[in-house]
């Protein structure tokens, strides 16, 4: 609940309904990163300059970029 009062510095909200998830000290000092969540720790992963980050569409997107169809 957001009328809590913090103890840390960032934390990470779901949109849907204004839910605290997650609490932090610190945010990544990195471009991208991928994040992780285990209850209420997270840990950031930073990504790479040619890492892809996709989702179960990444194929079919590709596939019509790259100009075939299905």
């Amino acid at each position: 609940n957001l009328n809590k009062t913090f103890t840390c510095k960032y934390a990470v909200i779901r949109r849907d309904d204004m839910t605290v998830i997650a609490e932090m000290d610190f945010f990544p000092d990195c471009n991208r990163s991928l994040m992780y969540r285990d209850g209420r720790y997270v840990r950031f992963l930073p990504l790479l300059q040619n890492d892809i980050m996709g989702s179960d569409t990444l194929i079919n997107e590709l596939t019509i970029r790259a100009g075939y169809h299905e």
